[in-house]
């Protein structure tokens, strides 16, 4: 018989678990994430530097604020000085214009652009710049601001792809038709050869970037569309007196353009948390049927899933 007997537990025979409160710095990202007002003016009294960059990625208040779309945040923030001494970019380079152009955050785009329109040439570690996020995202009202306060048209990534290749390899007609219109290089090379036609989204795709090209350069009617379109690129939003381009939709009114309605993938919107996947991919088996070593390739405009077409590269603008 085990005349052991244990003895009862007491709530002070239990470790205590160490409750480990979020700092001031931890909780201010979280509440910039969470668009909560209140809580960042509130937290903001207890942080010494209001931009707070998050150790980990270096986003900023604003940047976490501009990545999830709260406009009368960044704007609050914007009033408060947040870029006054020292603009806001993360580890890999990122800025805020960046940001809102990815998710297609346009209000906080032209809030921030009007107030640092410097920003525009900033090139984060990959070497892009707003303008080539805009025409992935396929945001032509972003890309013709942005070519109206004198982005680089031309201006290529560390794969040497433009944003004439983003456009097409998203198959975002409306942007490809607005910077051939504004005169960019259509027959520029990356660094493996390929232009924009051959990252095209689909042959149709292709054809009709083809097509605009030969268009703007043959037809006499079409011509004036680049400096007439270039005019009238700003207007004023009376709601705000921010600088808004008119639609870009405007453009395919010209006869040149009335094609690109059929194979256009549609316009991208604000809201979008993703880019579109394109449909059109192929395993790197296909690359290095052409000849190119897979080890070689650098990272089309679609990532890994690109389909070169056969051919000369400039052979389409012949």
């Amino acid at each position: 018989m085990n005349t052991h007997q244990e003895k009862p537990h007491s709530f002070f025979d239990f470790r205590r678990q160490v409750i480990v409160r979020e700092s001031p710095s931890e909780r201010l990202q979280k509440a910039a994430k969470d668009g909560n007002i209140p809580a960042v003016k509130r937290l903001l009294k207890k942080v010494s530097n209001i931009q707070n960059p998050d150790p980990e990625t270096g986003y900023t208040t604003l940047m976490y604020a501009t990545r999830y779309g709260h406009v009368e945040l960044v704007d609050l923030l914007l009033d408060m000085g947040h870029e006054e001494e020292v603009i806001s970019m993360d580890n890999e380079g990122m800025t805020v214009l960046m940001i809102a152009a990815i998710y297609n955050h346009q209000e906080i785009f032209y809030s921030y652009v009007t107030r640092y329109p410097e920003c525009i040439h900033a090139i984060n570690k990959d070497g892009w710049t707003a303008l080539l996020y805009a025409a992935r995202a396929g945001n032509a009202a972003l890309v013709s601001y942005l070519l109206s306060i004198s982005a680089d048209i031309d201006h290529v990534d560390n794969d040497g792809n433009s944003a004439l290749h983003h456009a097409s390899a998203w198959g975002n007609c409306t942007v490809m038709e607005l910077l051939v219109s504004q005169g960019c290089n259509v027959e520029l090379e990356n660094n493996l050869h390929f232009t924009a036609a051959d990252y095209s989204y689909s042959f149709a795709v292709r054809d009709h970037l083809k097509d605009v090209a030969n268009i703007l350069f043959t037809d006499e009617s079409s011509l004036s569309l680049a400096s007439s379109y270039k005019s009238s690129i700003v207007t004023t939003n009376t709601l705000n007196s921010r600088p808004y381009p008119p639609p870009a939709s405007s453009l395919l009114s010209h006869s040149a353009f009335s094609s690109s309605v059929a194979i256009s993938r549609g316009p991208s919107f604000p809201g979008y948390t993703d880019s579109p996947t394109p449909r059109a991919s192929t395993s790197s088996s296909s690359v290095a049927a052409n000849g190119i070593p897979i080890n070689n390739v650098p990272s089309s405009p679609r990532g890994s899933h690109f389909h070169p077409a056969t051919g000369s590269p400039s052979s389409y603008f012949n």
